[in-house]
């Protein structure tokens, strides 16, 4: 848990905690998990910890929209 050695309230601490936990039950996300904090990792603010959150959920939803056309038979 290197990651609270950053805490700014009692309720980051609170919500990196019950991220560990939830890691700890579901360890195939860890992965994941650090792939997120590596890119989050460069944001200079929450502002910009946001617009790179909200591109990756896009890049994600594109992709999946892409499957789900091509599944459908209307590729592109």
């Amino acid at each position: 848990m290197a990651h609270l050695s950053v805490i700014r309230t009692d309720q980051h601490a609170k919500a990196l905690k019950a991220r560990d936990c939830f890691l700890r039950s579901h360890p195939e996300l860890r992965e994941f998990q650090r792939k997120i904090d590596e890119r989050l990792k460069k944001a200079s603010s929450g502002h910009n910890r946001l617009v790179i959150i909200h591109n990756w959920m896009m890049d994600s939803f594109f992709e999946l929209d892409r499957k789900l056309q091509n599944l459908a038979g209307n590729g592109y």
